[in-house]
């Protein structure tokens, strides 16, 4: 009895712990003021993109972000270019509702550089939260970058990081879509002034019914080439015969992939061969066009094809007769081989053939591949309609 009492007297000696006045009520008031004040940061969705080019560690919506511009083809840093940025907020549980943007802009310097700074101006709110980052990258003339996919083909982009980022801008073809690549750009009103420009040609191509197909500008030809011809001439086979992936990429040093097929427009050509490069504009294509004739038919052609090419220039470096033609972003060489019967037309875009050299050593190569031809029917009969 002695001891519980003993006991007793003690714990009324101990000091009571000290409660907030607030009791256990402080964290649920602190909830209850976040969500009505709206003082509560956004929550941030993961980045689908890389913190570097080198890590698995994952980037941030937030920022910083930080990166250079470049030409795809010569490599050289592009200045002027604008970077702008967008963040966009959502709200809700559940069914989201959009809650605004926050944007950016910033033009590179004359190293190509950009710099964006870590996004620091937030909504505030319970349910908010950072849903998407968007970054384009736009320079006249070239087309535009985008973080989240690529304008031709429409793949999704896996190269894009937060830091050290490399854009690679490629020129643009007079055969691709200003309507479709301002769909691609978007954004804001300093994208719209500097697409100006485009939104004019858009109009024009959408007059014009620019919802036809396109073809390729290497594979749509020359400016001037004949492609007509009655009738439909016979297709040989043989042009597949002339040059392949691999020698192509041999002599032009293009390390990407191509796509082999015909051309979708031959015009009276016996035969012909696409390598339409894959995951890069019509400026890496090269197209072959060969025509079986003899005698005067052989060099009439080849005449009528060397007039009517503007800037066309006899040459005669290839073959028993060749010229040259330079037009836009296609190089094109022509040659006959008389004792082959055999009339060559190739065509390459200037990003796969850089210059004359490399288009001499296609035509060469190929030149060597005519002589193993087989003999065309002497009533030149593949021709399909008259030539004259």
């Amino acid at each position: 009895m002695a001891v519980n009492d003993a006991r007793a007297r003690q714990a009324r000696r101990r000091p009571r712990a000290r409660r907030h006045p607030l009791g256990t009520a402080s964290w649920s008031l602190g909830a209850l003021a976040c969500l009505l004040l709206g003082a509560c940061g956004p929550i941030v969705k993961p980045a689908p993109y890389r913190h570097r080019p080198d890590s698995v560690q994952p980037g941030s919506l937030l920022g910083p972000f930080e990166g250079r511009v470049i030409d795809a083809d010569t490599k050289e840093p592009i200045a002027d270019a604008l970077v702008w940025c967008s963040w966009g907020f959502d709200r809700g549980f559940g069914h989201l509702a959009p809650q605004g943007a926050r944007t950016f802009k910033v033009t590179t310097n004359a190293d190509g550089r950009y710099r964006v700074p870590r996004l620091r101006d937030l909504p505030s709110g319970l349910t908010t939260r950072l849903s998407r980052f968007t970054m384009v990258i736009y320079k006249k003339r070239y087309v535009a970058f985008r973080n989240q996919r690529r304008f031709n083909p429409r793949w999704p982009r896996r190269d894009f990081s937060q830091l050290d980022n490399t854009v690679r801008l490629r020129r643009w073809s007079p055969e691709q879509s200003h309507a479709q690549h301002l769909l691609f750009i978007g954004g804001g009103a300093a994208l719209k002034k500097l697409t100006a420009w485009e939104r004019e040609r858009a109009a024009i191509e959408l007059d014009e019914g620019a919802h036809r197909k396109r073809t390729s500008l290497v594979g749509s030809g020359l400016s001037g080439l004949p492609l007509g011809g009655a009738g439909k001439p016979k297709r040989t086979g043989q042009a597949h015969t002339l040059i392949d992936t691999d020698e192509a990429r041999r002599i032009t040093g293009f390390s990407g992939s191509f796509k082999v097929g015909r051309l979708d427009n031959p015009g009276d050509a016996h035969d012909t061969l696409h390598m339409r490069a894959t995951q890069r504009s019509e400026r890496y294509d090269v197209a072959v066009r060969l025509w079986r004739l003899s005698g005067s038919k052989l060099t009439d052609k080849y005449d009528k094809l060397l007039a009517a090419l503007p800037g066309a220039k006899q040459k005669d470096e290839v073959g028993d007769r060749s010229f040259v033609v330079s037009q836009g972003e296609i190089l094109g060489l022509a040659f006959i081989d008389k004792d082959n019967s055999a009339l060559v037309l190739l065509t390459c875009g200037k990003g796969q053939c850089t210059n004359e050299k490399q288009l001499r050593e296609l035509a060469r190569s190929i030149g060597k591949k005519v002589k193993k031809l087989p003999a065309p029917p002497e009533d030149n009969s593949l021709l399909g309609g008259d030539d004259k």
